[in-house]
Protein backbone atom coordinates (compact mmCIF):
# COMPACT_ATOMS: atom_id res chain seq x y z
CA UNK A 1 0.00 0.00 0.00
CA UNK A 2 2.44 2.67 -1.30
CA UNK A 3 1.66 5.98 -0.78
CA UNK A 4 0.07 5.74 2.96
CA UNK A 5 3.27 5.97 4.80
CA UNK A 6 3.41 9.17 6.74
CA UNK A 7 7.08 10.61 6.08
CA UNK A 8 6.55 13.47 7.98
CA UNK A 9 6.41 11.49 11.41
CA UNK A 10 9.42 9.01 9.82
CA UNK A 11 11.72 11.65 9.44
CA UNK A 12 11.39 13.26 12.72
CA UNK A 13 11.66 9.76 14.38
CA UNK A 14 14.56 9.21 12.59
CA UNK A 15 16.06 13.01 13.96
CA UNK A 16 14.91 11.88 17.17
CA UNK A 17 16.94 8.44 17.31
CA UNK A 18 19.99 9.45 15.63
CA UNK A 19 20.84 12.17 18.35
CA UNK A 20 19.51 9.75 21.22
CA UNK A 21 21.96 7.22 19.98
CA UNK A 22 24.65 9.92 19.24
CA UNK A 23 24.89 10.85 22.91
CA UNK A 24 24.42 7.19 24.12
CA UNK A 25 27.92 6.48 22.58
CA UNK A 26 29.98 9.38 23.07
CA UNK A 27 32.05 7.52 25.95
CA UNK A 28 32.82 4.48 23.35
CA UNK A 29 36.72 4.97 22.93
CA UNK A 30 37.35 7.55 26.20
CA UNK A 31 35.91 5.25 28.67
CA UNK A 32 38.68 3.43 29.36
CA UNK A 33 40.99 5.66 30.09
CA UNK A 34 38.95 7.62 31.60
CA UNK A 35 38.29 4.44 34.66
CA UNK A 36 41.80 4.12 34.46
CA UNK A 37 42.31 7.97 35.20
CA UNK A 38 39.98 7.31 38.10
CA UNK A 39 41.55 4.11 39.63
CA UNK A 40 44.28 2.13 37.88
CA UNK A 41 43.16 -1.44 39.20
CA UNK A 42 40.28 -1.19 37.20
CA UNK A 43 41.09 -4.13 34.51
CA UNK A 44 39.64 -4.93 31.20
CA UNK A 45 37.20 -7.48 33.00
CA UNK A 46 36.04 -4.37 35.36
CA UNK A 47 35.09 -2.76 31.99
CA UNK A 48 32.92 -5.66 30.67
CA UNK A 49 31.15 -5.94 33.78
CA UNK A 50 30.10 -2.17 33.33
CA UNK A 51 29.48 -2.87 29.62
CA UNK A 52 27.38 -5.85 30.77
CA UNK A 53 25.39 -3.53 33.35
CA UNK A 54 24.49 -1.39 30.52
CA UNK A 55 22.81 -3.77 28.84
CA UNK A 56 20.79 -5.09 31.96
CA UNK A 57 19.17 -1.89 32.01
CA UNK A 58 18.47 -2.11 28.11
CA UNK A 59 17.28 -5.85 28.54
CA UNK A 60 15.13 -5.18 31.92
CA UNK A 61 13.73 -1.63 30.06
CA UNK A 62 12.89 -2.46 26.43
CA UNK A 63 10.43 -5.10 27.02
CA UNK A 64 8.51 -3.40 29.71
CA UNK A 65 8.94 0.38 27.59
CA UNK A 66 7.30 -1.86 25.18
CA UNK A 67 4.40 -3.17 26.72
CA UNK A 68 3.76 0.42 28.31
CA UNK A 69 2.91 2.34 24.77
CA UNK A 70 1.18 -0.94 23.83
CA UNK A 71 -1.17 -0.89 26.64
CA UNK A 72 -1.68 3.44 26.34
CA UNK A 73 -1.70 3.48 22.22
CA UNK A 74 1.42 5.64 22.59
CA UNK A 75 4.88 6.27 22.86
CA UNK A 76 5.88 9.48 25.12
CA UNK A 77 5.47 8.78 28.77
CA UNK A 78 8.17 5.57 28.42
CA UNK A 79 10.69 7.32 25.72
CA UNK A 80 9.76 10.18 28.44
CA UNK A 81 11.49 8.23 31.56
CA UNK A 82 13.77 6.97 29.23
CA UNK A 83 14.89 10.51 28.51
CA UNK A 84 15.16 11.01 32.20
CA UNK A 85 16.99 7.64 33.43
CA UNK A 86 19.90 8.73 30.40
CA UNK A 87 20.00 12.09 31.88
CA UNK A 88 20.83 11.17 35.37
CA UNK A 89 23.39 8.39 33.86
CA UNK A 90 24.90 11.04 32.01
CA UNK A 91 24.94 13.58 34.70
CA UNK A 92 26.73 10.86 37.10
CA UNK A 93 29.63 10.22 34.48
CA UNK A 94 30.10 13.90 34.50
CA UNK A 95 30.49 14.06 38.22
CA UNK A 96 32.87 10.65 38.91
CA UNK A 97 35.84 12.43 39.44
CA UNK A 98 33.89 14.03 42.43
CA UNK A 99 33.49 10.79 44.14
CA UNK A 100 35.65 9.21 46.55
CA UNK A 101 37.74 6.62 45.21
CA UNK A 102 36.05 3.78 47.28
CA UNK A 103 32.38 5.00 45.46
CA UNK A 104 33.48 5.48 42.11
CA UNK A 105 32.80 1.90 41.09
CA UNK A 106 29.33 2.27 42.17
CA UNK A 107 28.65 5.33 40.85
CA UNK A 108 29.88 4.16 37.61
CA UNK A 109 27.86 1.29 37.60
CA UNK A 110 24.59 3.37 38.68
CA UNK A 111 25.87 5.79 35.58
CA UNK A 112 25.88 3.14 32.73
CA UNK A 113 22.87 0.58 34.03
CA UNK A 114 21.17 4.12 33.78
CA UNK A 115 22.44 5.21 30.54
CA UNK A 116 21.20 1.43 29.24
CA UNK A 117 17.79 1.96 30.63
CA UNK A 118 17.17 4.82 29.14
CA UNK A 119 18.16 3.37 25.30
CA UNK A 120 15.39 1.09 26.06
CA UNK A 121 13.04 3.29 23.80
CA UNK A 122 14.29 1.85 20.61
CA UNK A 123 11.70 -0.84 20.74
CA UNK A 124 9.00 2.07 21.05
CA UNK A 125 9.80 3.87 17.88
CA UNK A 126 10.70 0.68 15.51
CA UNK A 127 6.75 0.21 16.55
CA UNK A 128 5.72 3.64 15.49
CA UNK A 129 7.38 3.38 12.53
CA UNK A 130 5.85 0.32 11.34
CA UNK A 131 2.44 1.84 12.42
CA UNK A 132 3.67 4.71 10.08
CA UNK A 133 4.70 2.59 7.24
CA UNK A 134 2.80 0.24 4.99
CA UNK A 135 3.76 -2.45 2.43
CA UNK A 136 7.22 -2.16 0.45
CA UNK A 137 7.77 1.38 2.24
CA UNK A 138 8.29 -0.59 5.45
CA UNK A 139 11.59 -1.73 4.35
CA UNK A 140 12.79 2.17 3.46
CA UNK A 141 11.29 3.73 6.55
CA UNK A 142 12.79 1.12 8.94
CA UNK A 143 15.89 1.66 7.28
CA UNK A 144 15.40 5.67 7.75
CA UNK A 145 14.72 5.26 10.96
CA UNK A 146 16.79 2.30 12.10
CA UNK A 147 19.72 3.70 9.94
CA UNK A 148 19.67 7.18 11.72
CA UNK A 149 19.82 5.57 14.99
CA UNK A 150 23.41 2.98 14.20
CA UNK A 151 24.81 6.95 12.35
CA UNK A 152 24.20 8.58 15.73
CA UNK A 153 25.78 5.35 17.44
CA UNK A 154 28.15 5.20 14.87
CA UNK A 155 29.53 8.78 14.92
CA UNK A 156 29.25 9.12 18.59
CA UNK A 157 32.55 7.88 19.45
CA UNK A 158 34.37 10.38 16.73
CA UNK A 159 32.82 13.64 18.57
CA UNK A 160 35.90 12.90 21.29
CA UNK A 161 38.17 14.18 18.44
CA UNK A 162 36.39 17.54 19.29
CA UNK A 163 37.25 17.65 23.04
CA UNK A 164 40.77 15.93 22.73
CA UNK A 165 42.17 19.70 22.90
CA UNK A 166 41.06 19.62 26.28
CA UNK A 167 43.39 17.40 27.80
CA UNK A 168 43.10 14.44 30.22
CA UNK A 169 43.74 16.89 33.20
CA UNK A 170 40.89 19.48 31.99
CA UNK A 171 39.82 22.58 33.31
CA UNK A 172 37.94 23.24 37.10
CA UNK A 173 34.47 25.06 36.48
CA UNK A 174 33.01 25.59 40.13
CA UNK A 175 31.86 21.81 41.57
CA UNK A 176 32.66 20.49 37.47
CA UNK A 177 35.46 18.74 36.37
CA UNK A 178 35.93 19.26 32.41
CA UNK A 179 38.57 17.37 30.57
CA UNK A 180 38.17 14.99 26.96
CA UNK A 181 36.81 12.56 29.23
CA UNK A 182 33.85 14.31 30.72
CA UNK A 183 33.19 17.45 28.40
CA UNK A 184 31.37 14.73 26.08
CA UNK A 185 28.82 13.97 29.52
CA UNK A 186 27.75 17.63 29.56
CA UNK A 187 26.92 17.86 26.10
CA UNK A 188 25.17 14.35 26.62
CA UNK A 189 22.71 16.19 29.04
CA UNK A 190 21.96 19.17 26.70
CA UNK A 191 21.06 16.81 24.00
CA UNK A 192 18.49 14.69 26.20
CA UNK A 193 16.97 18.22 27.18
CA UNK A 194 16.43 19.46 23.82
CA UNK A 195 15.71 16.17 22.37
CA UNK A 196 12.65 16.08 25.08
CA UNK A 197 11.13 19.64 23.81
CA UNK A 198 11.80 18.09 20.28
CA UNK A 199 9.52 15.19 20.52
CA UNK A 200 6.74 17.07 22.72
CA UNK A 201 6.27 19.60 19.71
CA UNK A 202 7.10 17.81 16.47
CA UNK A 203 6.61 13.85 16.64
CA UNK A 204 2.72 11.99 16.54
CA UNK A 205 3.20 9.69 18.75
CA UNK A 206 -0.33 7.61 18.58
CA UNK A 207 0.30 3.93 17.59
CA UNK A 208 -2.48 3.01 15.10
CA UNK A 209 -3.35 0.06 16.25
CA UNK A 210 -5.55 -1.93 12.80
CA UNK A 211 -8.40 -4.09 13.51
CA UNK A 212 -8.40 -7.60 14.35
CA UNK A 213 -9.75 -8.46 10.73
CA UNK A 214 -6.13 -7.32 9.69
CA UNK A 215 -5.05 -10.42 11.07
CA UNK A 216 -6.99 -12.77 8.90
CA UNK A 217 -7.46 -13.16 4.72
CA UNK A 218 -10.62 -13.49 3.61
CA UNK A 219 -10.60 -15.81 0.38
CA UNK A 220 -12.86 -15.03 -2.41
CA UNK A 221 -13.08 -17.02 -5.31
CA UNK A 222 -15.25 -16.66 -8.57
CA UNK A 223 -17.72 -18.88 -9.08
CA UNK A 224 -18.09 -19.81 -13.08
CA UNK A 225 -21.90 -20.51 -13.21
CA UNK A 226 -22.99 -17.70 -10.56
CA UNK A 227 -22.33 -14.37 -10.67
CA UNK A 228 -22.49 -14.83 -6.36
CA UNK A 229 -18.44 -15.37 -5.32
CA UNK A 230 -17.78 -18.18 -2.89
CA UNK A 231 -16.52 -16.87 0.52
CA UNK A 232 -14.11 -19.41 1.76
CA UNK A 233 -12.76 -19.67 5.46
CA UNK A 234 -10.48 -16.97 6.68
CA UNK A 235 -6.74 -18.17 6.94
CA UNK A 236 -5.06 -17.36 10.30
CA UNK A 237 -2.18 -15.79 10.15
CA UNK A 238 0.51 -16.96 12.63
CA UNK A 239 4.23 -15.37 12.57
CA UNK A 240 6.43 -17.89 11.76
CA UNK A 241 8.18 -18.15 14.63
CA UNK A 242 11.60 -19.73 13.87
CA UNK A 243 11.96 -16.80 11.50
CA UNK A 244 11.52 -14.70 14.52
CA UNK A 245 14.01 -16.87 16.10
CA UNK A 246 16.39 -16.37 13.77
CA UNK A 247 16.16 -12.92 13.31
CA UNK A 248 16.60 -12.21 16.93
CA UNK A 249 19.66 -14.42 17.32
CA UNK A 250 21.26 -13.20 14.45
CA UNK A 251 20.50 -9.85 16.46
CA UNK A 252 22.87 -11.24 19.36
CA UNK A 253 25.45 -12.20 17.69
CA UNK A 254 26.00 -8.88 15.95
CA UNK A 255 25.30 -7.23 19.00
CA UNK A 256 27.84 -9.51 20.58
CA UNK A 257 30.45 -8.55 17.85
CA UNK A 258 29.93 -4.87 18.18
CA UNK A 259 30.44 -5.86 22.24
CA UNK A 260 33.84 -6.96 21.38
CA UNK A 261 34.73 -4.16 19.88
CA UNK A 262 33.60 -1.68 22.40
CA UNK A 263 34.95 -4.00 25.25
CA UNK A 264 38.42 -4.70 24.75
CA UNK A 265 39.06 -2.35 21.57
CA UNK A 266 40.96 0.31 23.47
CA UNK A 267 43.35 -2.13 25.40
CA UNK A 268 43.73 -4.50 22.40
CA UNK A 269 45.32 -1.65 20.24
CA UNK A 270 47.40 -0.21 22.97
CA UNK A 271 49.14 -3.77 23.23
CA UNK A 272 48.91 -4.45 19.56
CA UNK A 273 50.23 -1.43 18.39
CA UNK A 274 52.29 -0.29 21.85
CA UNK A 275 49.97 2.77 21.80
CA UNK A 276 49.91 5.34 25.28
CA UNK A 277 45.88 5.80 26.28
CA UNK A 278 46.19 9.30 24.11
CA UNK A 279 47.69 7.55 20.91
CA UNK A 280 44.77 4.72 20.71
CA UNK A 281 42.29 7.58 21.88
CA UNK A 282 43.58 9.55 18.45
CA UNK A 283 43.53 6.14 16.49
CA UNK A 284 40.73 4.97 17.07
CA UNK A 285 38.38 7.71 17.58
CA UNK A 286 39.80 8.69 13.73
CA UNK A 287 39.11 5.27 12.51
CA UNK A 288 35.46 5.58 13.63
CA UNK A 289 35.01 9.10 12.08
CA UNK A 290 35.37 7.02 9.02
CA UNK A 291 33.06 4.06 10.33
CA UNK A 292 30.67 6.82 10.64
CA UNK A 293 30.98 8.30 6.88
CA UNK A 294 30.59 4.77 5.32
CA UNK A 295 27.46 4.76 7.55
CA UNK A 296 25.92 7.46 6.74
CA UNK A 297 26.31 6.69 3.22
CA UNK A 298 24.55 3.35 3.58
CA UNK A 299 21.99 5.38 5.06
CA UNK A 300 21.47 7.11 3.05
CA UNK A 301 21.56 4.61 0.26
CA UNK A 302 18.73 2.68 1.72
CA UNK A 303 16.78 6.05 2.53
CA UNK A 304 16.72 7.69 -0.36
CA UNK A 305 16.88 5.30 -3.09
CA UNK A 306 14.79 2.33 -4.10
CA UNK A 307 18.17 0.11 -3.03
CA UNK A 308 15.72 -2.26 -0.83
CA UNK A 309 14.12 -2.98 -3.73
CA UNK A 310 16.72 -3.83 -6.01
CA UNK A 311 17.62 -6.37 -3.33
CA UNK A 312 16.23 -8.16 -0.62
CA UNK A 313 16.64 -7.84 2.82
CA UNK A 314 17.32 -11.57 2.82
CA UNK A 315 20.56 -10.68 0.39
CA UNK A 316 21.79 -7.53 2.50
CA UNK A 317 21.82 -9.58 5.63
CA UNK A 318 23.75 -12.60 4.45
CA UNK A 319 26.49 -10.59 2.92
CA UNK A 320 26.46 -8.26 6.35
CA UNK A 321 27.63 -11.22 8.10
CA UNK A 322 30.24 -12.96 5.79
CA UNK A 323 31.43 -9.34 5.94
CA UNK A 324 31.96 -9.58 9.81
CA UNK A 325 33.09 -13.15 9.49
CA UNK A 326 35.68 -11.68 7.24
CA UNK A 327 37.14 -9.06 9.13
CA UNK A 328 37.30 -11.05 12.35
CA UNK A 329 39.59 -13.96 10.33
CA UNK A 330 41.83 -11.08 8.67
CA UNK A 331 41.99 -9.04 12.18
CA UNK A 332 43.35 -12.73 13.86
CA UNK A 333 46.67 -12.80 15.43
CA UNK A 334 47.07 -16.27 13.72
CA UNK A 335 49.67 -18.52 16.12
CA UNK A 336 51.47 -19.11 12.66
CA UNK A 337 51.93 -15.16 12.20
CA UNK A 338 55.74 -14.17 12.73
CA UNK A 339 56.87 -12.05 16.03
CA UNK A 340 55.41 -10.97 19.06
CA UNK A 341 54.07 -7.83 20.40
CA UNK A 342 56.11 -5.65 22.98
CA UNK A 343 54.67 -6.30 26.53
CA UNK A 344 56.70 -4.69 28.86
CA UNK A 345 54.03 -1.73 30.37
CA UNK A 346 51.26 -4.96 30.38
CA UNK A 347 53.53 -7.46 32.82
CA UNK A 348 54.48 -7.59 36.32
CA UNK A 349 52.92 -4.18 36.94
CA UNK A 350 50.13 -4.90 39.95
CA UNK A 351 47.80 -4.31 37.52
CA UNK A 352 47.14 -6.28 34.53
CA UNK A 353 49.63 -9.30 34.70
CA UNK A 354 48.60 -10.73 30.70
CA UNK A 355 50.88 -13.49 30.55
CA UNK A 356 49.81 -14.41 27.47
CA UNK A 357 51.46 -11.38 25.69
CA UNK A 358 54.53 -12.85 25.42
CA UNK A 359 53.24 -15.06 23.03
CA UNK A 360 50.85 -12.92 21.17
CA UNK A 361 51.76 -12.10 17.35
CA UNK A 362 51.55 -8.62 16.16
CA UNK A 363 49.57 -7.09 13.58
CA UNK A 364 49.70 -5.13 10.81
CA UNK A 365 48.21 -1.81 11.82
CA UNK A 366 46.43 -0.33 8.33
CA UNK A 367 45.33 -3.91 7.90
CA UNK A 368 43.74 -3.42 11.44
CA UNK A 369 42.55 -0.36 11.15
CA UNK A 370 41.70 -0.70 7.13
CA UNK A 371 39.14 -3.58 7.60
CA UNK A 372 37.87 -2.36 10.79
CA UNK A 373 36.55 1.06 9.00
CA UNK A 374 35.56 -0.55 5.54
CA UNK A 375 33.55 -3.46 6.99
CA UNK A 376 31.84 -1.95 9.97
CA UNK A 377 31.26 0.70 8.23
CA UNK A 378 29.53 -1.23 5.40
CA UNK A 379 28.12 -4.02 6.51
CA UNK A 380 27.26 -3.41 9.95
CA UNK A 381 24.69 -0.45 8.83
CA UNK A 382 24.03 -3.20 5.99
CA UNK A 383 22.58 -5.70 8.70
CA UNK A 384 21.27 -3.13 10.78
CA UNK A 385 19.05 -1.74 8.79
CA UNK A 386 17.67 -5.16 6.88
CA UNK A 387 17.45 -7.23 9.62
CA UNK A 388 15.20 -4.77 11.30
CA UNK A 389 12.84 -4.77 8.24
CA UNK A 390 12.86 -7.93 8.09
CA UNK A 391 11.88 -8.37 11.47
CA UNK A 392 9.43 -6.12 11.35
CA UNK A 393 7.81 -7.42 8.40
CA UNK A 394 7.66 -10.85 9.42
CA UNK A 395 5.95 -9.60 12.77
CA UNK A 396 3.21 -8.67 9.60
CA UNK A 397 0.77 -5.38 10.01
CA UNK A 398 -0.30 -4.64 13.56
CA UNK A 399 0.48 -4.02 16.78
CA UNK A 400 4.62 -4.59 17.04
CA UNK A 401 5.63 -2.53 20.36
CA UNK A 402 5.63 -5.69 23.13
CA UNK A 403 7.67 -7.94 20.12
CA UNK A 404 10.06 -5.38 19.53
CA UNK A 405 11.12 -4.53 22.63
CA UNK A 406 11.20 -8.38 23.46
CA UNK A 407 13.74 -7.81 20.70
CA UNK A 408 15.22 -5.42 21.84
CA UNK A 409 15.78 -7.13 25.11
CA UNK A 410 16.94 -10.48 23.65
CA UNK A 411 19.79 -7.93 21.75
CA UNK A 412 20.85 -6.52 24.99
CA UNK A 413 21.39 -10.04 26.68
CA UNK A 414 23.96 -10.39 24.44
CA UNK A 415 25.73 -6.55 25.44
CA UNK A 416 24.79 -8.10 28.97
CA UNK A 417 26.94 -11.76 28.36
CA UNK A 418 29.36 -10.24 25.72
CA UNK A 419 31.41 -7.97 27.66
CA UNK A 420 31.62 -10.18 30.40
CA UNK A 421 32.56 -12.84 27.97
CA UNK A 422 35.01 -10.85 25.44
CA UNK A 423 36.47 -9.18 28.81
CA UNK A 424 37.03 -12.32 30.63
CA UNK A 425 38.21 -14.05 27.68
CA UNK A 426 40.69 -11.11 26.89
CA UNK A 427 42.67 -10.86 30.17
CA UNK A 428 42.66 -14.77 31.03
CA UNK A 429 43.81 -15.71 27.30
CA UNK A 430 44.03 -12.79 25.34
CA UNK A 431 42.84 -11.53 22.31
CA UNK A 432 42.84 -14.95 19.84
CA UNK A 433 40.77 -16.81 21.96
CA UNK A 434 38.11 -13.54 21.65
CA UNK A 435 38.66 -13.56 18.23
CA UNK A 436 38.09 -17.26 17.78
CA UNK A 437 34.79 -16.80 19.56
CA UNK A 438 33.31 -14.35 16.90
CA UNK A 439 34.40 -16.57 13.80
CA UNK A 440 32.48 -19.74 15.25
CA UNK A 441 29.53 -17.98 15.94
CA UNK A 442 29.11 -15.63 12.88
CA UNK A 443 30.03 -19.23 11.00
CA UNK A 444 26.93 -21.03 12.90
CA UNK A 445 24.69 -18.04 12.16
CA UNK A 446 25.82 -18.16 7.97
CA UNK A 447 25.09 -21.49 8.14
CA UNK A 448 21.76 -21.44 9.77
CA UNK A 449 20.85 -18.31 7.30
CA UNK A 450 21.60 -20.56 4.65
CA UNK A 451 19.43 -24.04 5.25
CA UNK A 452 16.31 -21.36 6.67
CA UNK A 453 16.79 -18.78 3.67
CA UNK A 454 13.32 -19.76 2.28
CA UNK A 455 11.45 -19.23 5.49
CA UNK A 456 12.97 -15.68 6.29
CA UNK A 457 10.34 -14.07 4.37
CA UNK A 458 7.62 -11.48 4.89
CA UNK A 459 4.20 -11.87 6.85
CA UNK A 460 2.33 -11.28 3.64
CA UNK A 461 3.76 -13.86 1.59
CA UNK A 462 3.59 -16.48 4.03
CA UNK A 463 -0.40 -15.65 3.86
CA UNK A 464 -0.31 -15.43 0.18
CA UNK A 465 1.31 -18.92 -0.17
CA UNK A 466 -1.64 -20.24 2.10
CA UNK A 467 -4.20 -18.73 0.11
CA UNK A 468 -1.97 -20.20 -2.75
CA UNK A 469 -2.50 -23.57 -1.40
CA UNK A 470 -5.87 -23.38 -0.10
CA UNK A 471 -6.95 -22.53 -3.62
CA UNK A 472 -5.12 -25.43 -4.82
CA UNK A 473 -6.72 -28.00 -2.45
CA UNK A 474 -10.05 -26.58 -2.96
CA UNK A 475 -9.27 -26.92 -7.18
CA UNK A 476 -8.02 -30.47 -6.25
CA UNK A 477 -11.67 -31.30 -4.45
CA UNK A 478 -13.84 -29.59 -6.86
CA UNK A 479 -12.17 -31.90 -9.65
CA UNK A 480 -12.25 -35.06 -7.48
CA UNK A 481 -16.37 -34.69 -6.50
CA UNK A 482 -17.08 -33.79 -10.66
CA UNK A 483 -15.33 -37.06 -11.33
CA UNK A 484 -16.81 -38.68 -9.06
Amino acid sequence: MEGTTNWRNVHAISLFTFVDSLQFSFYMWSFWPYIQQIDSSMGATFVGIIMAISGVGEALSAPIFGYWSNRIGRILPPVYTSIVMSAVGNALYLLLGTFPRSIAPFAIVLSRFLSGAGSGNRGCFRALVACNSQGVDRARALASSGGAALVGLTIGPAVQLVFNFMGAEGVSMGPLFLSQYTAPALLAIVINITTAFYIHYFLDDSLHIPKKSDSTQEIVQENSESEEPVRLPSVPLRMDVIAVIICMGTRSIRMLATSNIESIAAPFTEIMFNFTHAEALEWNSFDQTIVGALTIAVFLLYAFTNYTKWVSERSNCIIAIVGLFVFYCLTMPWPFLPGNVDCTRFMGNGTHNWEWCEMLPPLNQWLYYSAYAIIYGICLPMLNNSLQALYSRVLGHGPQGTMQGVNQAVGSIARIFGPLVMSSTFSHFGPQATWSVNIVLLAVVIGIWMVAYRRLVPLELRRNHKVYDMRQCLSLSSSTTTIS
